[in-house]
């Protein structure tokens, strides 16, 4: 077990790289799916929403 690991640490780097992308990609999601429910949520109360708020759709 350890000549393999001491023949692939290597790819410890891009795996891990990929694991950083994908959490960034859910965070994002995340971030986005929240944005959309403050929206919906303004449009429900028929108020205007902050322009802070759209420009961050726009992102």
């Amino acid at each position: 077990m350890a000549d393999l690991f001491q023949a692939f640490w290597w790819l410890l780097f891009p795996v891990g790289f990929g694991v950083m992308g994908a959490l960034r990609l859910w965070l994002d999601q995340r971030e986005r799916l929240e944005l959309t429910r403050t929206l919906r949520a303004f449009a429900e109360k028929g108020l205007e929403p902050p322009a802070a708020l759209l420009n961050q759709l726009n992102r």
